[in-house]
């Protein structure tokens, strides 16, 4: 027991030396200032106070383009109300422009439910001076993503992308990074490498984002490529995604190696909340080929087992998600069919299934108590032949089942008190065709710097502000939702397709020269009735040309403008031009301006019906159900995310692995302790120890392990 004695030393001395000498993950944390309560009641501008200085407090300015733009918005305060009278209309008016011009959260490409508050507060009030704080909190979340188990586990580790601050147009953000990753184990050995990422500022057309990843040691070897794309709202379906992928790896099990090689295209979906926001569904499947090899030392074979094969795939995947306030839930089946060689048959079929539940808590000054259980089953049935590789091996080492960072499928036992795929023995052979594994790890943080000042998290102010942010996000996505009812796209139609419906342009320019010309037959008579007509005309072109113009939400308005639920401008038009005016004892029925105004009624008749039908309670509902994993995710950001933390972690493992019924010489149990760091946005750090407490030929007594992994050096 020395040597892991040694080693969590080590480990200990290197967070010390990460922690300590990385300047970029040091972040530099403002003066707290807590009001006094010395500005009550003041009404500094007309007691001559003057502005001492002032803060402009951002949660996400560990990000470069933010802090950027908060440098910006900062120089232009300062020349604005520092050393100078206080004033309500630059204290207040002036510098809330400033921020929101440099738009500290610009817009992303994805339909995502936007929130900014900005909140002034007034501190220190002495000596006929005062400080200013303007604290800024913004996100745009996706709505559907942040509902599942693999987001909020990464929420932690990763808020910007919670909150939508990633992967937006802004000038100081970089399209390419670059990810170091360390780890050690047993079996793989010290090893190292990254990734290169390049994402589009603005994701549009089929391709969004591409990596490559490499990393190696003197016993094994990853490289990995891949192209993505997704798309967004499309009916019931809330996401949709799709992968190329290119992998090679050489993989160590303490008896020689597992190589291979493979090409996959996947497609992956996911529903929008049902059961009232509660769940999502999932589903998905993928294509792939390659070559499967291994090299094992007296490999133990069975009968229906290759040690080298060419193969081929098709893969099924659906799974159910939830998240609620303090527990997240996953239950995902994954379907395998598979050929060895290059033929059209079904050698083999696996059958894979991962349930995962995670709990968290809060207590006081964001101390997080975090508990991940996951279980996990799986089953091969060989008709033919199987290469060895595809079995099951067993170990700290995660195979996943897909391609997929949103959505993950564990696809073999994992038991970190055995190194790399150690855990492969059978008394039928090599590798098993059933598993099951347990694996539970809770971590508690003790040392912590929350994400959001506990000041405004708490401050009574803000919630009712953020509140209020979020009940017009509802309500801004419900009208999201109208705009995809069928029955507003018949509506819209009258605006914007001219050749297949007589539109509401044409018809008003015809109502329009009618009324031209009967103002010419009677000059100066009835200039009130003619121009309160002219006006209505005027109005609802104006109204209908901007529609025509617009999409999705503004559109919308729009075309409500012209209707009884909101102006009700077309009717206004039939009132004073065909009632009013062409009405008895002002023209007495013109028949121009008759037949036009006519038309216009006819038109604004067949609107009202359609718009009539559209189901505003289906879209309230789904405005509802999609809010409810954004309010859970607003709630983790402002109460459990730090800026870092320092947390002991325990785990325990329990695994079996079968073959053919036999028994795989019985039960594995792996307990274990470990220390994690993370810094947001800079580093994640995670070192332990597990032992295997029922070792087997080959497997060792316990394991060492350690990760690490900066986000990204060029920024």
């Amino acid at each position: 027991m020395k040597r892991p004695n040694l080693l969590v030393l080590v480990v200990f001395i290197l967070l010390l030396f990460v922690s300590w000498y990385v300047p970029s993950v040091c972040v530099a944390q403002p003066a707290q200032q807590v009001s006094d309560g010395s500005c009550n009641g003041l009404d500094l501008e007309q007691a001559g106070f003057s502005v001492r200085g002032f803060r402009v407090v951002d949660p996400f300015n560990f990000l470069p383009w933010v802090r950027a733009r908060e440098r910006r918005a900062a120089t232009r305060i300062a020349a604005l109300i520092v050393n100078k009278p206080f004033l309500y209309r630059d204290v207040r008016d002036g510098a809330l422009k400033i921020i929101e011009e440099e738009n500290f959260l610009p817009d992303a490409s994805e339909p995502r439910v936007r929130i900014r508050v900005e909140f002034v507060s007034l501190q220190n009030c002495s000596n006929k001076s005062v400080d200013v704080v303007y604290r800024i909190y913004s996100s745009q979340i996706m709505p559907v993503l942040s509902g599942a188990p693999e987001e909020r586990a990464e929420e932690p580790r990763k808020p910007e992308e919670a909150a939508g601050a990633e992967n937006v147009d802004v000038p100081e953000t970089k399209p390419v990074r670059l990810i170091p990753i360390a780890g050690y184990d047993a079996t793989q050995k010290l090893f190292g490498g990254g990734r290169l990422e390049i994402r589009q500022k603005r994701p549009s057309g089929f391709v969004n984002y591409g990596s490559f990843e490499g990393l190696g040691s003197s016993q094994m070897h990853l490289i990995s490529a891949n192209i993505k794309g997704s798309k967004d709202d499309l009916g019931w379906l809330a996401h949709l995604d799709w992968s190329v992928d290119f992998n090679n790896f050489s993989t160590p099990t303490g008896a020689g190696k597992l190589k291979g090689g493979n090409l996959l295209a996947q497609i992956a979906g996911t529903s929008r909340p049902l059961s009232n926001g509660s769940f999502l569904f999932r589903f998905g499947g993928l294509v792939e080929g390659g070559h499967r090899q291994s090299d094992l030392v007296d490999p133990t074979l069975s009968s229906n087992t290759v040690a080298n094969s060419p193969f081929g795939t098709i893969k099924l995947f659906v799974g159910v998600a939830s998240r609620f306030r303090h527990n997240s839930f996953s239950g995902s089946y994954g379907l395998q069919i598979g050929a060895a060689d290059r033929v059209a048959r079904i050698d083999w079929a696996k059958h894979i299934a991962d349930v995962r539940h995670e709990f968290w808590y809060t207590f006081s000054n964001h101390s997080v108590l975090d508990l991940e259980s996951r279980f996990n089953l799986g089953l091969i049935n060989v008709r033919n032949k199987i290469p060895l590789a595809e079995r099951f091996f067993g170990g700290n080492h995660e195979d996943t089942f897909i391609s997929s960072d949103s959505w993950q499928i564990r696809a073999n036992p994992v038991i970190r008190a055995i190194p790399g795929k150690r855990f492969f023995r059978t008394a039928a052979g090599d590798g098993g065709d059933r598993f099951f594994s347990y694996n539970l790890t809770a971590a508690f943080s003790l040392w912590q710097r929350p994400l959001v000042p506990p000041e405004l998290a708490n401050d009574d102010e803000f919630n009712k502000l953020l509140n209020a942010q979020l009940v017009n996000a509802e309500s801004f996505t419900e009208l999201h939702f109208l705009t995809k009812d069928e029955h507003f796209a018949e509506v819209a139609e009258f605006i914007t397709k001219p050749d297949t419906n007589p539109t509401v342009q044409a018809a008003l320019a015809t109502l329009s020269t009618a009324v031209a010309a009967a103002r010419g037959s009677h000059t100066a008579q009835h200039e009130t009735e003619f121009e309160a007509c002219e006006d209505a005309i005027t109005d609802a072109e104006s109204r209908a040309r901007n529609g025509a113009k617009a999409k999705g939400e503004r559109q919308y308005g729009y075309v409500a403008a012209l209707l009884s639920s909101d102006e009700d401008l077309l009717n206004e038009v039939v009132k004073a031009c065909v009632n009013t005016l062409n009405g008895s004892g002002v023209l007495n029925g013109d028949p121009a301006i008759s037949a036009a105004g006519s038309r216009v009624d006819q038109i604004r008749t067949s609107m009202e019906s359609e718009f009539g039908q559209i189901d505003e309670a289906a879209a309230k509902k789904k405005a509802k159900d999609d809010m409810v994993f954004v309010r859970r995710t607003i709630e983790t950001l402002l109460n459990d995310v730090n800026i870092y933390s320092v947390s002991p972690v325990f785990v325990f493992d329990a695994a079996r692995l079968k073959s053919h019924n036999t028994s795989a010489g019985g039960m594995r149990y792996g307990p274990g302790l470990g220390l994690r760091l993370e810094l947001v946005n800079a580093i994640s750090f995670t070192g332990g120890y597990a032992w295997n407490v029922k070792s087997g030929p080959g497997e060792g007594r316990g394991s060492f392990f350690f990760s690490m992994e900066v986000r990204d050096i060029l920024r």
